[in-house]
């Protein structure tokens, strides 16, 4: 590909950028576009940015810099003057590129002259790309249709979700939303087994370092949390249902909890108002007895002696569990007021 933009050759370019040490590699196509045969400059930010459009330069500066942030696919419709002075009217789009930690390291994609007529039937290729970036970004946005369905979210509040798992399980986005979309398949309606099934699911998954609510995550009013301090110790009073779609509320309650817990005033979880505990609330509260017991303070269950007793009292690791808030806060209180044993970890208790 040798053409200047201005003659009769291939108007469609491939690029890609390089965060970590800032270059830029054009196709044939892409010098083209902009008037130049490769080997006459060396293509840069400020190059490519100087031949937009003074009107559409800070538009174009902003999509890249927005891509390089979040790495989220982009399309841009921009004029350009090329090495000649001509107008031209180009398509860019793209999508960062990530390394294995899921942080953004630059952007490739396609630059689609649009100006001649023929661009459209000599852009197949940059069809065929962007398909299959779509399709990973079509598979969230059914993932977050499956959380909108099942949980009554709305848009925004779904993919909050989706990123708060995403970042407890440490699982890239597009692959738990590939695994959430197989498991809904073709059900049609938002049933307790189909709660039960994604719950089962996302927990199936390595559990990652617990991340910190994102700012903004909207609270369920499934669930309602109270917090209260009884002679030093903390109380949390919880009543509603916990499953995947109130997790980030209850994870973000306790580790606030942790947070003002002063040892050896114990945390004392009140579930007996609870109506549903899911496998995320089985995990949440695990996870904060660990959190608890690393930094020293008691952490007590309240679950009354009902079916979440039960399901409480087969943790392996082990969990303080009372009938009564009152039981929990009395002092030297150990392993149940009704007197069930449960064993914990190595030397948590004299």
């Amino acid at each position: 590909m040798t053409a200047r933009a201005g003659g009769q050759g291939d108007a469609v370019g491939s690029y890609q950028y390089t965060a970590g040490d800032d270059t830029w590699q054009w196709s044939d196509g892409v010098y083209a576009i902009h008037g130049f045969h490769r080997g006459e400059v060396v293509p840069t930010t400020a190059l490519l940015l100087s031949h937009a459009h003074a009107a559409d330069r800070r538009q174009a500066g902003q999509v890249l810099r927005a891509c390089l942030r979040d790495g989220k696919l982009f399309s841009l419709l921009y004029r350009i003057i090329d090495a000649a002075g001509q107008l031209r009217w180009a398509l860019i789009a793209g999508e960062g590129t990530f390394d294995d930690a899921d942080a953004v390291t630059g952007i490739r994609g396609y630059l689609i002259d649009v100006t001649e007529s023929q661009a459209r039937a000599r852009s197949r290729e940059v069809a065929t790309g962007l398909r299959k970036a779509m399709a990973s970004r079509a598979t969230i946005e059914q993932a977050k249709g499956a959380l909108m369905l099942v949980y009554g979210l709305d848009a925004e509040a779904a993919f909050s979700l989706l990123s708060w798992q995403s970042q407890r399980s440490n699982i890239k986005l597009r692959d738990l939303a590939e695994r959430l979309v197989a498991v809904v398949g073709g059900d049609a309606y938002a049933s307790a087994a189909i709660r039960q099934r994604l719950d089962e699911i996302v927990y199936s998954l390595p559990a990652g370092p617990v991340a910190p609510l994102a700012p903004g995550q909207p609270e369920d009013d499934l669930l309602t949390v109270d917090q209260e301090i009884v002679d030093g110790a903390v109380v949390l009073h919880l009543r509603g249902e916990i499953d995947m779609a109130t997790g980030p509320l209850l994870d973000e309650q306790l580790t606030r909890a942790v947070t003002v817990a002063t040892p050896p005033a114990p945390l004392v979880v009140d579930l007996s108002k609870v109506q549903h505990l899911g496998s995320v609330g089985v995990a949440l509260l695990t996870a904060c007895h660990r959190r608890c017991h690393a930094s020293g303070i008691p952490m007590r269950i309240v679950a009354g002696d009902g079916p979440i007793a039960s399901i409480l009292s087969m943790i392996p690791i082990g969990l303080d569990i009372y009938d009564e808030v009152a039981g929990a806060l009395a002092p030297g209180s150990h392993g149940g007021s009704a007197g069930r044993p449960f064993p914990g970890f190595p030397g948590e208790h004299p």
